[in-house]
């Protein structure tokens, strides 16, 4: 049986609530309530579907994908519009979550996962927390995008895992998180 899954960065609790207050807020006032069903996060692979006998492998391999990597800090800073579809909280690129965004999606194209049919592009990663997308009216954008386009809004967390997230048919449930870590495990020495 196939199911639906994430890869994700989830932070810490505290400001994970501080941002859904701001997605809550924006929600009652604008009348948007898709970005309210899945937990604050910054996506590092899209949705995909695997057989659920593949989780255990899944596990592994990306495991491997945090090998190597140092924890870091993420900043997150002020607001930014996609086109006029999405309202997100910007996460500022470094070279560490580059890394790791491109060491998870390897993960994807070394082993033939979630293979997408040729010619199809994915966006450039564009690290992001979602504030409002996919129900907001051409006429509602601009009036939510005045409401946040000079807001400001500054943090920052230590980024020291990622994680696997399942949809249940309801909701995304955390299934497993993956360490950063410079541990190399000594079979990846000689892979």
């Amino acid at each position: 049986m196939q199911s639906l899954y994430l890869i994700a960065v989830l932070p810490s609790e505290d400001l994970s609530n501080q941002i859904h207050e701001i997605r809550v807020h924006c929600a009652e006032k604008f009348g948007v309530q898709k970005a309210l069903k899945p937990p604050v996060h910054i996506t590092l692979y899209p949705p995909f579907k695997m057989e659920e006998t593949f989780e255990a492998r899944m596990f592994r391999l990306l495991q491997s994908a945090g090998s190597g990597l140092r924890p870091f800090k993420q900043e997150l800073e002020n607001f930014e519009a996609f086109d006029m579809h999405a309202v997100v909280i910007r996460a500022l690129k470094n070279a560490e979550i580059m890394k790791l965004q491109r060491a998870v999606s390897s993960v994807f194209r070394r082993h033939e996962i979630d293979k997408k049919p040729p010619g199809t592009k994915r966006l450039p990663f564009r690290p992001h927390l979602t504030i409002a997308y996919r129900d907001i009216l051409p006429e509602v954008f601009p009036m939510i995008w005045e409401e946040y386009k000079d807001a400001r809004f500054k943090r920052s967390f230590m980024l020291d895992h990622f994680s696997l997230l399942k949809h249940d048919g309801k909701q995304w449930r955390r299934i497993s998180d993956f360490k950063l870590s410079m541990m190399m495990r000594q079979a990846e020495l000689f892979d």
